[in-house]
């Protein structure tokens, strides 16, 4: 029989990383359960759940994010023993407590380096020039060392998205003043500040939304809009403090000089970020490389021919497709791990960051575009997971592929 040991803890983690959604997080408890015999009834919302077993209810609530994606592998790994009747409950939740226990992959070190090369990665597909090179490389050690400064601090936690944005404005903002970058400044403060737009939960909230889970689906989307209006007020309380007018936040592209070879090396260094900001196993690094490409591939292509919400459709069908194809081969990275990357490469959530701080630099109509923007491709991305979904079919009963 399965017990509150091992299914309290599964649906804690599972909480965790709640933004796949929660039809996924209520199924995988629940074979978990069957697998011992037992029948539970679970319901997840976006921040908690509530089990009932043998007789007993109880509810668990914990802060949706991205779990460290070593964990995510070996909880695969452990599913699958549970799923061919391997393990009895008692060893299962030893096996899973320790796994939970298991620091990050990467020290802190070189946790900074991966969020630098996260925004320089992705600063190449906004701007790809060597000015974007050298600003998301310094706006990135900025950011990386106050993302590592909080790590086991609640409250700078909290706080970590006003603060980066308010200090990452006011760095681009000062080399504008002294004529040291071309163009707009918004398009060098997007990058640094990609890590905390909230892009996952911004798409999960329309799944949420399109599977008629309308509590979860409202939370979540309500919480993303929060997030962006704090990175928004972060940029605008930059602007007071060193008493530049608003209207010094402008969104003019620059034409790029690194070339098709700097822009796909770009991804790879994205990647890189990825793997040493998620704490990813260097075995699975080449898979989520090669999802990121194909993705960037799809989206590029399909953007060229059709524009850009296609193009967004388009890449969210192929990422999601590979993904559920691959992670279900046993020896593979699970779906979680292969698609987080390229997920980020999809995210509607830089273009609603952009547009809030078009409107506050005094440019409502570009703002109000870039708002709708955002929420075309939001649902361009949703919409394009949901279909890959149903090409795919259902996993198998208690498949550990997206566990």
């Amino acid at each position: 029989m399965a017990d509150e040991d091992l299914l309290g803890p599964l649906t804690e983690w599972l909480l965790m990383s709640s933004f796949e959604g929660t039809v996924r997080c209520e199924a995988i408890v629940r074979d978990v359960a069957a697998c011992y015999g037992d029948e539970v009834e679970v319901t997840f919302l976006a921040d908690s759940a509530l089990i009932t077993l043998n007789g007993q209810t109880r509810t668990y609530s914990r802060e949706p994010g991205v779990p460290p994606l070593h964990q995510v592998s070996q909880m695969k790994a452990l599913l699958a023993e549970i799923h061919q009747h391997r393990l009895d409950a008692t060893e299962a939740a030893r096996r899973m407590a320790a796994i939970r226990r298991q620091p990050p992959r990467w020290s802190k070190p070189w946790q900074v380096v991966g969020l630098i090369a996260f925004t320089v990665g992705f600063g190449i597909s906004v701007q790809a020039t060597w000015q974007q090179v050298g600003v998301s490389a310094l706006t990135g050690l900025v950011v990386g060392l106050l993302v590592v400064a909080g790590i086991g601090r609640r409250r700078l936690q909290l706080v970590s998205p006003f603060l980066a944005s308010l200090l990452v404005t006011a760095v681009v903002l000062l080399l504008d003043e002294r004529n040291l970058i071309d163009g707009g400044p918004i398009q060098l403060i997007i990058p640094a500040l990609f890590y905390f737009i909230p892009g996952d939960a911004i798409t999960a909230a329309a799944l949420e939304l399109a599977n008629n889970r309308m509590t979860a689906g409202a939370a979540r989307l309500v919480y993303s809009m929060v997030v962006l209006l704090v990175l928004a007020f972060g940029a605008l309380v930059a602007t007071v403090l060193l008493r530049v007018p608003q209207s010094a936040l402008f969104d003019v592209e620059v034409p790029g000089n690194l070339g098709p070879a700097g822009v796909w090396g770009g991804w790879v260094l994205f990647a890189i970020g990825v793997m040493l900001t998620f704490s990813m196993a260097p075995r699975d690094f080449g898979w989520a490389l090669g999802l990121i490409l194909l993705t960037a591939a799809a989206i590029e292509v399909a953007t060229r021919a059709f524009g850009d919400p296609f193009g967004t459709f388009a890449g969210a069908v192929v990422m999601m497709t590979t993904a559920l194809l691959l992670g279900r081969r046993t020896g593979l990275p699970p779906s979680y791990v292969l698609y987080l990357g390229a997920f980020y490469v999809l995210t509607p959530g830089s273009h609603g960051l952009r547009g809030l701080e078009s409107w506050i630099g005094g440019h409502p109509i570009q703002g109000v575009s870039g708002v709708a923007d955002m929420f075309g491709l939001l649902v361009a991305t949703a919409v394009g997971m949901l279909v890959a979904a149903a090409v795919v079919g259902p996993r198998p009963r208690l498949h550990p592929a997206e566990g």
